[in-house]
């Protein structure tokens, strides 16, 4: 049993004959008796009751009608999802904490702003379980520190930043690890991408060895780092939003610092949603 056997049998069944059939469906009558003649060997049922130039349904034909109406249209609803007619089904976006603190707020506004219509779910993960979420088809796109090497995803940059190191304002200025003068740092666990980085930049400093007490708030970091406790380091974004950022220090560390938040995907699997979460993006 096919659809096209299926449409022709409603088309032939709502207009009598063939002709009509073949008239609305925009087929030749030849192709219209071919399926209706092959739908009725597969069921192996007289479908019509045949009467000169008219058709009329046999009592199997009735019984086929209803259900093969509601065949044809979970059909076309499928298509139609498939072709996106209208935003269909949530969106599901998983971020890092430092992109859900300033920058989320304003694209989920821009988002509401442009498509009332969509259901969108924010998830905050860790750098590795958003690149293996995204992998796994669980959240349709992430925005993660990029760019993601892997030939099964695709990602493009949403906007860049730059890491700092923040200490009390009397530490003296810092270019390399080297002149760092306090006892400890402070940062996030170590499945955090900015740690990887951090924890680079100590080695190539021969500064690998220097504590680091994992602290899963910035406003605590922040906290420690003002009470002259150590440093910390921090994405500009996060600490111009944290009370008392004035009463710190900041450090650049030059191109070690710059920091680019991707949008990630997988490769030829870009949802239609996650396409205007993008285009709303570009417009920030």
């Amino acid at each position: 049993m096919q659809i096209s056997q299926l449409r022709a049998f409603c088309a032939v069944a709502e207009t009598g004959s063939v002709t009509g059939a073949a008239r609305i469906l925009n087929k030749v009558p030849s192709s219209i008796t071919v399926r209706i003649r092959q739908l009725e060997e597969d069921l192996d049922r007289i479908l019509f009751l045949r009467e000169r130039k008219r058709m009329s349904l046999s009592p199997a034909g009735r019984q086929l009608l209803e259900h093969a109406q509601r065949i044809l249209d979970l059909a076309d609803g499928t298509r139609a999802l498939m072709r996106d007619e209208g935003i269909s089904g949530p969106l599901v976006v998983g971020a890092l904490d430092v992109v859900l603190v300033d920058y989320m707020p304003l694209l989920i506004g821009r988002m509401r702003q442009r498509h009332r219509g969509m259901t969108l779910n924010v998830r905050h993960q860790a750098s590795e379980d958003l690149v293996a979420h995204v992998g796994d088809g669980s959240l349709d796109i992430a925005l993660t520190e990029g760019p993601v090497r892997s030939k099964a995803l695709r990602s493009k940059v949403a906007f860049v930043d730059e890491m700092l190191l923040v200490t009390d304002p009397g530490h003296p200025d810092i270019g390399e690890p080297g002149d760092l003068q306090c006892a400890e740092l402070y940062g996030f666990r170590h499945d955090c991408s900015f740690r990887f980085r951090m924890d680079r930049w100590l080695a190539a400093g021969r500064r690998g060895d220097m504590p680091v007490i994992e602290i899963e708030s910035y406003h605590t970091m922040l906290a420690c780092v003002s009470a002259g406790m150590g440093a910390a380091w921090m994405l500009r974004s996060i600490l111009k939003t944290l009370p008392g950022h004035h009463q710190v220090k900041t450090h650049s560390l030059g191109e070690a610092g710059r920091t680019e938040i991707h949008f990630v995907w997988r490769d030829g699997h870009l949802s239609p949603n996650a396409a205007l979460l993008m285009e709303a993006a570009a417009t920030m």
